[in-house]
């Protein structure tokens, strides 16, 4: 006869049962800082230009100024110039730096609880959330749709197929070599300089696309042959590291900041707003440089870190400028 064996079971022995956490903490994945590769000093000819005044000097706004070209004839031959003369025209903007903090803490009996390292955690995370919201502050100001830059005009918008606004864009009208084309010529009709240089050739302007614009992009029978044909040049500059591509004087790369939102065509679409940039388009008036900041309180229970700028964001040059905006319909849908 077989006896039965009445047997712990796992439910009987919970409480005995250690839980372990593992020591690899899976952060959400998030975009490194997509502007600071294409920001420079004033005379590096980068699509954002960092203006570091307020660093030396006291005050809180920093005044940008343009001298506008001459447009004056002048005079010929024995004509009078005294009289003629032209006056000079001034533009200003002005950038006023505003401060951006945020912090995390914990009190030691956590800490001596815990597996992790917090103050490591924490400080990657906050750089992170800073990173994230330097990167939007100029991606908001160079997709502004009022009156910008020196000369307070809007921005030129280029739409995709046979669209004339948002709302009269429809599936078809997608992301293509055509818009490409359009951009670098409006930029190079207002004498736009490109930026950077790769290998003696001349440089380019940079073009900041959505992920469901570059679908419908790399789709583009003529967009496949250039990359086929012409091929990429050696990136001996890191401004163009992990692109998607170049065609016609332009560097593509895509970029989750490049929303979609729908528009009120019948039926609705989802749009997208991408950037094309020539050279000094945004200023970054920069008051106080990311900095960090620790601090104990509650007689030493209590630890803190926190972490800090200041700047403002703005159109420098609206001519430098371009929305490209077309369908960006998700092919999974």
């Amino acid at each position: 006869m077989a006896w039965a064996i009445n047997a712990n079971t796992v439910t009987d022995l919970t409480k005995w049962i250690p839980s372990v956490w593992s020591r690899l903490v899976y952060l959400e994945a998030q975009a490194q800082m997509l502007w600071e590769k294409y920001t420079g000093e004033e005379g590096s000819g980068m699509p954002v230009i960092r203006k570091r005044d307020l660093f030396n000097e006291a005050g809180n706004t920093i005044k940008i100024s343009q001298l506008a070209n001459l447009t004056g004839a002048g005079v010929s031959g024995e004509s009078t110039l005294q009289g003629n003369e032209e006056k000079l025209s001034l533009r200003e903007i002005t950038t006023s730096p505003e401060w951006y903090r945020h912090a995390v803490a914990d009190t030691s009996k956590a800490d001596t609880q815990i597996t992790q390292d917090f103050r490591e955690k924490a400080r990657l995370a906050l750089g992170r959330w800073m990173a994230k919201k330097m990167d939007t502050a100029k991606w908001t100001a160079a997709q502004t749709l009022t009156a910008a830059g020196f000369t307070a005009s809007v921005i030129t918008s280029i739409y995709g197929g046979d669209a004339t606004s948002v709302n009269t864009i429809d599936a078809a009208d997608t992301f293509s070599v055509e818009t490409i084309r359009q951009g670098v010529n409006k930029l190079e009709a207002n004498d736009i300089d490109k930026i950077g240089r790769v290998n003696g050739a001349d440089g380019y302007y940079v073009c900041l696309i959505n992920t469901h614009q570059k679908y419908t992009l790399i789709k583009d029978s003529e967009w496949l042959t250039a990359q086929r044909e012409v091929g990429p040049r050696t990136p001996d500059n890191p401004l163009f590291s992990n692109i998607l591509g170049h065609y016609g004087g332009a560097v593509i790369a895509t970029t989750n900041q490049c929303l979609r939102t729908l528009n009120a065509n019948s039926p609705t679409v989802y749009t997208a707003r991408a950037l094309m940039l020539g050279a000094e388009a945004l200023c970054e008036g920069l008051s106080e440089d990311i900095g960090w900041k620790e601090q104990e309180t509650d007689y030493g229970f209590v630890n803190g870190i926190a972490v800090k700028a200041a700047w403002e964001d703005k159109v420098m040059n609206e001519k430098a400028i371009v929305h490209i905006v077309t369908a960006a319909e998700d092919p999974t849908a």
